[in-house]
């Protein structure tokens, strides 16, 4: 009976993601077949998000891609984290709006083989290097440069992955 469960979970877990690939490469602006989404992911304004070879973006991951969302090769996604192309206008008041009759877009690029932790909160208008690792639970709000490990609110850089050092 075990076997049997184990046969069917793995039948149905690949028959979701086959479903979920059709699903992405009609409604995305890029997505390559080898890429992985989880089924609870939310990307809203998708034909503005391109998505590379091998990424993987997990459950209740939220992208928000009206700025346009760029996400490179081999990254990976964890749960609970949001990626953030748009936003509203501070001054909105100054010129006598309400600040939901505002939107700012900034597009958002994320390099090759990125980690990004869970809970992370990627802002408008950043671009993440290649190889960067990004803590659990960072606020970024900055641009990344590669091979770096960022973390905090707001993030700031903890690591260098070049350096000897340890």
């Amino acid at each position: 009976m075990r076997r049997l469960f184990r046969f069917s979970y793995g039948l149905f877990s690949r028959t979701r993601f086959a479903f979920s690939r059709i699903y992405w490469s009609v409604l995305l602006g890029k997505f390559d077949s080898s890429a992985r989404i989880y089924p609870t992911a939310i990307i809203r304004a998708p034909r503005n998000v391109r998505i590379g070879k091998n990424v993987v973006i997990n459950d209740f991951v939220h992208i928000w891609g009206a700025g346009s969302v760029e996400i490179g090769d081999e990254t990976m996604i964890a749960a609970h984290s949001a990626i953030i192309s748009q936003t509203h206008d501070t001054e909105a008041l100054r010129h006598a709006k309400l600040y939901r009759e505002t939107l700012i877009l900034e597009s958002v690029n994320i390099g090759r083989n990125v980690w990004v932790g869970s809970n992370v909160s990627i802002l408008p208008g950043v671009t993440i290097g290649d190889n960067a690792i990004l803590a659990a639970g960072s606020v970024v709000n900055k641009s990344v440069p590669k091979n770096c490990i960022v973390a905090g609110v707001p993030a700031r850089i903890i690591r260098d992955l070049q350096s000897s050092k340890a």
